[in-house]
């Protein structure tokens, strides 16, 4: 955000996602306010600037993420729960809150802040204490318009399966790679065995891909795990920071899948696992996120890739937070 005119801009995206949508009369008119409230506190406020992510939320939602490099977004009184009051353009961020149905901020005086706004069809008109966050997010930035990165998550049988992945190159056939692995997931999300052989079979003919794909077990205090290539991986526990293996190789680029196996790690109650593309660091201090841990994942991903990002490759986050206390 750096001009009026991305205000606007940012508006007109927002409110197009939502008539995408065809969720009724008022969503576009309230996702377009609360984008035009979040562009504008982060051209006030934010120096030295800051960005909004935005993305549907079928059948009925808007996600807005707006992040900034700090040292403060300016007026976090929606956090407090205190009405709106007039700040320029609009109401501020309590205006924002009132017309979410979810709404989250990670702030304080001197560091970044990070605000995420869910503007529902329905029952989005009234401010409402936050919900309890959600298990799992994630944010994906493309360099082009078409991004080559995907992500995938599924809650079935008992477990949580997620995915990440990083299609070789950018644009089209990136994305075409990407696309064709988390088919072949979407198949049976549950079997992590069989996997790397229905991705491998269905991306060929693609420029292949990087994977990781795991497999949390809350009731066994398990997660599975299946990586190959470039994305990373780790796991912030009480015990501290756990690097995920990854083997070497690219899934698709050959009729015989790249060798590699399935490696188990402890999944325990307020875990936090985080996946991500070579668009970020390699090595990533996640300790220092342990104090979002109370807030939604979403937050958590926007901020990481707010300070580890390269800008010079798609780049991917996901974030998933155990839901069972320690």
């Amino acid at each position: 955000m750096s001009h009026t005119a991305d205000v606007g801009a940012v508006r007109r995206a927002v409110s197009g996602y939502a008539d995408q949508l065809d969720a009724g009369p008022g969503l576009a008119d309230r996702a377009g306010q609360a984008a035009t409230e979040l562009a504008a506190n982060l051209l006030r406020h934010a120096l030295p600037g800051g960005w909004i992510l935005a993305r549907p939320l079928p059948p009925s939602a808007v996600e807005i993420i707006a992040v900034d490099h700090g040292p403060c977004a300016g007026d976090a009184t929606a956090e407090a729960g205190q009405p709106p009051r007039r700040a320029g353009l609009g109401y501020g961020l309590a205006a924002v809150a009132r017309v979410s149905s979810y709404f989250d901020i990670d702030t304080c005086p001197g560091r970044p802040t990070t605000v995420l706004a869910v503007v529902a069809s329905s029952g989005a008109t009234r401010a409402a204490a936050l919900p309890a966050p959600r298990a799992w997010a994630g944010i994906s930035v493309g360099l082009d318009e078409t991004c080559g990165d995907g992500w995938a998550v599924a809650e079935v049988s008992g477990g949580t399966t997620v995915a990440v992945v990083d299609g070789s190159g950018h644009g089209n056939y990136a994305f075409a790679a990407a696309a064709a692995a988390l088919a072949a997931l979407a198949d049976d999300p549950a079997d992590l065995d069989s996997y790397l052989a229905r991705a491998n079979a269905a991306m060929l003919g693609t420029r292949g891909a990087a994977i990781a794909v795991c497999r949390l077990e809350p009731g066994c205090g398990e997660m599975r795990c299946l990586s190959v290539g470039n994305v990373r991986g780790a796991i912030l526990s009480d015990s501290g920071p756990h690097t995920l293996i990854h083997c070497r190789g690219t899934v698709g680029a050959h009729v015989v899948p790249p060798p590699a196996r399935i490696a188990c790690y402890p999944w325990p109650a307020g875990a936090m696992l985080v996946l991500w593309t070579d668009g970020l660091a390699d090595h990533i201090e996640l300790t220092a996120y342990a104090r979002q841990s109370t807030h939604d994942p979403a937050i958590t991903a926007a901020a990481l890739y707010r300070d580890h990002s390269s800008d010079s490759d798609d780049s991917t986050v996901v974030v998933v937070k155990s839901q069972a206390r320690p």
